[in-house]
């Protein structure tokens, strides 16, 4: 049974802007919340107004608690497999941090790998002389897992890679990859930002060891809550590089006792109000199921790539075999934040991808800058159109 439109739009209310429809497409920046994460957060702000923080977190233990069962039920693993932090880089730099890399050791990575990640290498490269080694693209400009096979050695500490890029609409094979990292037992660390939510993630059938993925993106919660899966076989190998006290007990003067699970990444201050409406947009997901959802994509992503093919003056910027919800296009005469501005003017969400945010990826394509359309499911096919044409229309002010 597919997915009601109409009712997904109804408990929306993001759509419906000051009495006129917000036509959003930045969905792989940040997604509109639907009513009942909206409720639940309301709700818990609410109870925090009345008891103060501790006391309306303690009110909602169990609640919080259950997070975790959540997070596992949608993408495998164990509850005790996750952490719940500040973000997806707070998720992925605890983990990349906490890897140890001696001198002569290699990072392997991709091209269309992002910038928060990259700068991490760079810095770590830095720091204790470790090379970063980059699988290049395939002659389609799919990520060749071959390539990234023949990179790797006894010196590679960790192969990480992002499973959709967010400048472009391209699925990697991180399966393949998955099975790479097993073969040659080296730590898999998977940055899936622009995958949950979008489109069925497993940890477990991708064998990654590590994942991160935040809230505000597809999977549609709030901002300032993201999640880090560490499976044992991970947890065993690395030492977090730093510790709170989420991180075990404090037993004697001169003894702890530290955590066995991943929690032993989390800090204390962080926001019920925004775990909870993690777990509401969670449980939402669940229930609409995530291959009903990547179906709906899928079909509104194909009629906007088609709807782009229409009009000579514009360029399609991502690869030939994208699939993902994200589609990046530039207007031949007119810059993208130009056209940017002159959407939000017509109350309609788009964003820009720059050469900043995957530079090897983007530079490989001699694309600089790019208008970046993300569907979601409430979106219409009529205004992917309408948008679209209003893009082609624009000329330069």
């Amino acid at each position: 049974m597919g997915l009601d439109i109409t009712q997904l739009r109804q408990e929306t209310p993001g759509i419906w802007h000051k009495g006129n429809p917000r036509i959003h497409l930045d969905n792989a920046g940040s997604a509109l919340m639907p009513q009942c994460v909206i409720d639940t957060m309301i709700s818990h702000l609410q109870l925090e107004a009345m008891y103060g923080g501790y006391a309306a977190q303690e009110q909602r233990a169990s609640v919080l608690e259950q997070t975790y069962a959540s997070l596992a039920a949608l993408l495998g693993g164990h509850a005790g497999d996750y952490a719940l932090t500040l973000s997806a880089v707070d998720s992925w730099t605890k983990a990349f941090y906490s890897l140890d890399f001696p001198s002569g050791s290699n990072i392997v990575t991709a091209y269309n790998d992002y910038c928060s990640n990259y700068l991490a290498y760079l810095d770590v490269a830095e720091k204790f002389k470790t090379e970063i080694r980059v699988a290049r693209a395939d002659c389609n400009g799919v990520l060749d897992v071959d390539h990234l096979d023949s990179l790797i050695d006894q010196k590679t500490v960790v192969i990480s890679v992002t499973a959709v890029p967010s400048s472009s609409g391209q699925i990697n094979p991180i399966e393949a990859v998955g099975k790479i990292a097993r073969k040659h037992n080296v730590l898999f660390l998977l940055d899936a930002c622009q995958a949950v939510g979008q489109m069925p993630v497993s940890a477990e059938d991708i064998g990654c060891h590590m994942l991160v993925g935040t809230g505000r993106k597809f999977l549609r919660g709030p901002r300032g809550i993201g999640f880090l899966y560490m499976n044992a076989e991970a947890r065993e190998r690395i030492k977090p590089v730093m510790l709170t006290n989420q991180s075990g007990l404090w037993t004697s003067a001169d003894t702890m006792e530290l955590r066995s699970d991943t929690r032993i990444y989390e800090g204390w201050e962080r926001s019920p109000i925004n775990i909870l409406g993690l777990k509401a947009a969670i449980d939402y997901l669940s229930e609409l199921g995530a291959d009903a959802v990547f179906a709906r994509l899928k079909s509104l992503t194909d009629h906007a790539r088609a709807e782009i093919a229409k009009h000579d003056n514009l360029l399609m910027e991502c690869p030939i075999h994208s699939q993902a919800s994200i589609i990046t296009l530039n207007n031949l005469s007119c810059d993208a934040d130009y056209i940017k501005q002159k959407l939000e003017e017509k109350n309609i969400a788009v964003n820009v991808s720059t050469v900043f945010h995957t530079r090897l990826d983007m530079e490989m394509r001699h694309v600089e800058k790019a208008l970046r359309i993300s569907p979601h499911v409430y979106n219409l096919s009529e205004e992917i159109t309408d948008t679209i044409n209003l893009i082609a229309d624009l000329s330069p002010k």
